[in-house]
């Protein structure tokens, strides 16, 4: 009896919480979009390089190692030890990297760490005198490193958490926390149906230590020497996620052809920074080896949706290794619009891979 009353408490938790997401929505739709006035923003770079290809679709349907960046709660579906290590290609030739390792304990729970490094490399210190550089360089860099845990709690709810420590640094300025992310899964009895929800990026305002050079206010002023302020604490870049996802010929009741499989998700979600973003996705997988996916992002006027990004594709390929250990390849493109087109080569560009081992 209390298994159904908890059954029963957990998918109306779930519709409560899309209805109060929709809500949002409609409430802020019309509101100041808050960009600018979150920090740490490398903690918003998509790192699944799967989701990244679904046009980021990935909530409901995280089952593998790469469920650590999106949901933890996704790492249940993992078998023995997986592990995965990703290269994200970012504009201005800045360095990010991921990695992960989990292992299932037992049917019911699965334990992992993983991390995230960001690198910008020299950068030269420019002011309003002097543009080109003052022949000073400066380097920002990001570090975030944490432990995962997915945690069976009946036959269909599953719960995940990451804590992680984080540490920033802006050339001379430093900032060391923690922050968190939550992740759901509820897998109905309706067709394959599943209802993914997390919330990334969750924790107190990230407060630098050190002072910078207010170099535009020299300039503003007309002052002869930059003077030194404190930085302001801002909160980390939390986003709330909400997503479907189905096996589409089991949700359609089409007749699947042999060999073929394939799977669609829908996500909604909301940057505490930014508009709220609707996006939806597909993977279609032959002989289970194979694999092709492609996502639009929407975007209506002013009320959701992205500046830039719309549309997402990338592949995938999984083969079975000597030893017991499956090996997979998974590629991701992502259009960026014009930020793009400051790309002057193959690597500047936004290419995603990332490779797994599973044993």
């Amino acid at each position: 009896m209390q298994r159904k009353q908890f059954r029963r408490f957990s998918a109306l938790w779930v519709v409560v919480s899309l209805a109060l997401l929709f809500s949002a929505s409609v409430t802020r739709a019309t509101e100041v979009q808050k960009v600018g006035t979150t920090s740490m923003q490398t903690l918003k770079v998509a790192t699944s390089v799967r989701a990244i290809g679904m046009a980021e679709t990935y909530v409901a349907v995280a089952d593998d190692i790469q469920s650590t960046f999106w949901n933890p709660a996704g790492l249940i579906h993992i078998e023995g030890t997986a592990a995965e290590f990703s290269q994200i290609n970012m504009p201005a030739d800045i360095q990010y990297n991921t990695a992960a390792v989990a292992k299932k304990l037992n049917p019911n729970t699965v334990l992992g760490v993983h991390i995230l490094a960001m690198s910008t490399g020299d950068m030269k210190v420019r002011t309003i005198f002097r543009p080109e550089g003052t022949g000073e360089n400066f380097i920002c860099y990001d570090i975030v490193g944490g432990v995962s845990w997915a945690q069976r709690l009946t036959d269909r709810f599953i719960f995940g958490l990451n804590l992680r420590i984080v540490n920033s640094n802006l050339d001379n300025a430093d900032y060391t926390g923690m922050l968190a992310d939550i992740g759901t899964l509820y897998e109905t009895a309706l067709r394959s149906l599943k209802i993914g929800m997390a919330v990334q990026n969750f924790g107190p305002d990230i407060d630098y230590d050190g002072s910078y050079v207010d170099y535009l206010d020299q300039g503003r002023r007309n002052l002869e020497e930059a003077k030194s302020n404190d930085y302001t604490a801002a909160p980390p870049p939390t986003i709330y996620r909400l997503g479907l996802s189905a096996n589409f010929f089991t949700l359609t009741g089409l007749q699947r052809p042999a060999d073929f499989d394939a799977l669609m998700a829908l996500e909604i979600s909301h940057p505490n920074d930014n508009r709220e973003r609707i996006n939806f996705g597909v993977e279609m997988t032959y002989l289970n080896t194979l694999i092709v996916r492609g996502g639009y992002k929407f975007r209506y006027k002013n009320f959701f949706g992205y500046d830039e990004e719309r549309w997402a594709g990338g592949f995938g390929i999984r083969l079975p290794l000597p030893g017991e250990v499956d090996f997979s390849l998974d590629y991701a493109y992502m259009d960026f619009g014009k930020l793009a087109e400051a790309s002057d080569s193959f690597m500047s560009s936004p290419h995603r891979f990332s490779i797994g081992l599973r044993f």
